[in-house]
């Protein structure tokens, strides 16, 4: 008889939570604290039950993966459906006190999609409307329930996507109008502002609209003085400052602390920095604020709601004059004759609009002026019926056609775009708006202090993980990888902008180097990231002293940047060479393949004039497309001995001083193959006496003065290889060494990822990459017998799609 053993059920371990801050030692990682708040999860099996006392736990700490015992009157169960609401929740504090909330938690988690609710954005937590469109787990696997909220009003395209999260649709919405929260970053709405909100939607509008011109009348209200505006945070104000129009968005409204007599004051996040004010107020902090450039404290006098966000007055507007029209209608002109357009805020005949509040919706159908207004009136055919409305017809005169009380006249300036339908987008200005509020959360701070680059362990620690490097924008890896290579773990180039500028007349020449410092390279070593609006100064600047203009927005190569860099900035050239005709000439970068050294130098006969401390050498390749190589092994060391003009060298055969050298000898397979030929006195008569050599000419070595007999014990001079650039369907990323390991290599994409849609940002990432080392070990032979085509992932973009390999010798950059 078989019999079946059926698997038992298993229960999902329960969840608890830390009730007060604890202190638990643990034999392999010490003392471990717990915060109150923490999330912890019971371990079952494997010795890890309960304890034979009854009164102590095995549980795995959710925040920071422990896996220790307590005792049990620390912990509190969390019900499953609230466990999954407060796990995705990052501070430990807030999560507790929203756990002593378990109503409002169970309001959200019953919460039905589409409802309206309340969203904090931002670090200053500013609310912001919102539509539930989506309530689950972003990552399978994982039980963290976040909300996707749909954002509306004034924060719609402040979100991070259209719905989707890495690549699952989750929900549908408009480009960067979604954010995906946690539950502390929703507010329900009171019942007060719900119940106003259903008005809004579908209360009866009758026919009390204050904004509706009525049908007859001759006379006008009285002007009424304007009072001051009444702002709530978030929304886009404007203000004159000289003889410009300035414009912002409302961080904080109110009376500043201990000066309630001044009156109400608007604190601003400005668009541009034209500001001074920190979000500061006499010590106390007052709204979150960027940085001071664009933050300005003002009298609520001064400014005034942006026109696409101001509601307009609901006080009855001047009424239209019983007289006939006198626009350029024609009973048969139909609809949307005699139009002008461009109007208002950009409104036209067939605009969606909307007018009072609770809003009648409709779409303009005539725009013109009717005798006895001075301004202009429009024609609207509303959604729906309105008893006080007509047919398109105003006093006897035909404007539009419609159906029956659908039509209404009103001034054209109580019109405003229906809010139901975004605003059309306007192209933006890609250039500007890395300058702008827009980049506040992406911002990298300025390091005045000289910051030497991180090196080995501590080097990719530093600079692992995301928004790590340098972020990308608007055609930036060209620059962003050629600035990860040279400065983040090496200081070669340093002196760049650590020497006095040569020019100090010139100021671009000053402002280069401080911003290449202090806002580039020490806060790339600092904090291990640096944001695009500081590259966009540096851009700016090389497009301001170029003749070659599109440095701010085109794609470019390495070489171009980093020659127009060294231009901009005065300095001395990295590299001081020779011709044949014995002449110094200065060069900034030397075109050629690295394994090809010698025979560039030898074709164009070429010598250093002195020893370089950095060395930039371009791969053979034509554009971006065609490579002469399939694979290029870059050399982890550099002999350049051989190239340096001036200097004692070996003969190839007997080590003795050379006095003669052969560039025809080269090709030779017998003598020292791959590396140049130089003899001394002797040995060149004697290679040259066979027949194959007979028609060689050998040229005298330029050496030191001094007597040199026999062979010489002299240091090679080499250099090593600390980075590689390399290019993929017109896309730059880096290859850095941070350490002595051979395996100690990162890989830099300012572009890894990306936030939002069109109007997005870049997200920079820096990941580990070990496994390079072992094909940088290879020899050539090795690695042609291995085949690009077996090549994958990071070892194929660095030994395949190489562009620019980075030498330097750390001992020479000492005194360069």
């Amino acid at each position: 008889m078989a019999t079946v053993i059926g698997r038992k059920q298993s229960t999902p371990p329960k969840t608890y939570m830390v009730q007060s801050e604890h202190k638990v030692q643990d034999h392999l990682e010490g003392a471990i604290r717990l915060a109150r708040g923490n999330l912890c999860v019971r371990q079952e099996g494997d010795g890890m039950g309960r304890s034979r006392r009854g009164d102590q736990l095995w549980v795995k700490v959710l925040d920071s993966h422990s896996v220790v015992k307590l005792d049990r009157h620390i912990l509190v169960e969390v019900p499953a459906d609230l466990a999954c609401l407060l796990e995705p929740i990052s501070d430990p504090e807030t999560r507790f006190q929203l756990f002593s909330k378990p109503q409002q938690l169970q309001r959200l988690a019953a919460l039905p999609l589409g409802a309206e609710l309340l969203v904090k954005l931002g670090q200053s937590e500013e609310l912001a409307d919102g539509v539930l469109r989506y309530r689950g787990t972003l990552a399978s696997g994982s039980k963290a329930v976040y909300f996707g909220v749909e954002l509306k009003g004034w924060a719609e395209g402040k979100g991070s996507s259209n719905g989707s999260y890495k690549g699952h649709q989750l929900f549908h919405c408009p480009e960067a109008c979604a954010v995906f929260l946690a539950a502390n970053h929703l507010q329900l709405r009171s019942s007060s502002r719900a119940s106003h909100t259903g008005r809004l939607a579908g209360g009866n509008h009758g026919t009390s609209h204050s904004s509706i011109l009525p049908r007859t009348t001759d006379s006008s209200p009285a002007p009424v003085p304007t009072p001051s505006p009444q702002l709530q945070v978030g929304q886009r104000v404007s203000f004159r400052m000289g003889e410009e129009l300035q414009g912002g968005e409302v961080r904080f409204y109110g009376t500043v602390p201990g000066k309630p007599t001044l009156g109400v004051f608007v604190g601003l996040a400005l668009d541009r920095p034209v500001g001074s004010w920190d979000g500061w107020f006499k010590g106390e902090k007052l709204c979150s604020i960027p940085s001071p450039q664009h933050g300005l404290l003002l009298p609520v006098s001064k400014v005034t709601p942006a026109a696409s966000q101001s509601r307009r007055s609901h006080r009855l507007p001047p009424p239209l004059s019983p007289s006939r029209g006198q626009g350029d209608v024609g009973d048969d002109q139909g609809e949307g004759g005699g139009l002008e357009v461009g109007l208002e805020a950009g409104l036209e005949v067939g605009s969606l609009v909307e007018v009072n509040d609770p809003p009648l919706y409709g779409v303009i159908r005539w725009i013109g002026k009717i005798s006895g207004i001075t301004e202009r009136v429009a024609g609207l055919e509303l959604d729906q019926e309105l008893t006080a409305g007509t047919d398109g017809s105003y006093l006897g005169e035909r404007h539009f056609r419609c159906p029956a009380n659908k039509g209404l006249f009103v001034k054209l300036r109580n019109c405003r775009r229906d809010s139901r339908f975004p605003v059309p987008e306007t192209p933006t200005n890609q250039v500007e708006r890395c300058n702008s509020i827009a980049f506040a959360e992406w911002v990298s701070e300025r390091v005045e202090d000289h910051t030497p680059p991180l090196y080995g362990m501590e080097a990719q620690q530093h600079y692992t993980g995301r928004k790590r490097g340098i972020q990308g924008h608007l055609n930036s890896c060209y620059l962003d990888a050629s600035l990860f290579s040279v400065f983040s773990c090496c200081s070669s180039v340093d002196w760049v902008f650590l020497c006095p500028s040569q020019l100090q007349a010139v100021p671009n020449c000053s402002r280069a180097q401080d911003l290449l410092r202090c806002d580039i390279v020490n806060p790339l070593r600092r904090h291990g990231y640096v944001c695009a609006s500081k590259t966009m100064a540096l851009r700016r600047l090389l497009e301001a002293e170029s003749t070659d203009t599109g440095f701010t927005h085109q794609e470019k190569d390495p070489e171009e940047f980093l020659n127009n860099l060294f231009q901009l900035l005065r300095v001395d050239p990295l590299l001081r060479i020779r011709s044949g005709s014995l002449q110094t000439q200065e060069c900034y970068l030397v075109s050629t393949v690295q394994t090809l050294l010698q025979t560039s130098f030898l074709h164009a006969e070429l010598k250093f004039t002195e020893a370089p401390s950095c060395l930039l050498l371009l791969m053979p390749r034509f554009g971006k497309d065609y490579k002469m190589f399939d694979a290029i092994l870059p050399s982890l060391t550099l002999d350049i001995t051989d190239l340096l003009d001036h200097t004692v060298r070996h003969c190839s055969i007997c080590q003795s001083v050379a006095e003669w050298e052969c560039t025809q000898c080269y090709e030779d397979p017998d003598i020292t193959p791959g590396y140049l030929k130089q003899y001394c006195h002797i040995c060149n008569t004697q290679v040259h006496s066979h027949r194959k050599r007979s028609s060689h000419r050998p040229e005298r070595v330029s050496m030191p003065e001094g007597q040199w007999v026999g062979p010489v014990q002299g240091a090679r001079q080499r250099m090593a290889l600390f980075a590689v650039t390399c290019i993929q369907t017109s896309h730059y990323v880096s290859f850095v060494k941070h350490g002595p390991l051979s395996t100690d290599w990162l890989f830099f994409d300012s572009m890894a990822d990306r936030e939002g849609g069109e109007n997005g940002f870049n997200v920079p990432e820096v990941t580990p990459c070990p496994e390079v080392s072992r094909y940088l070990s290879l020899s050539v032979e090795e690695l042609e017998r291995l085949g690009p085509a077996s090549l994958h992932g990071a070892a194929r973009r660095l030994l395949c799609d190489a562009y620019m390999c980075l030498y330097h010798c750390p001992q020479l950059s000492l005194y360069k």
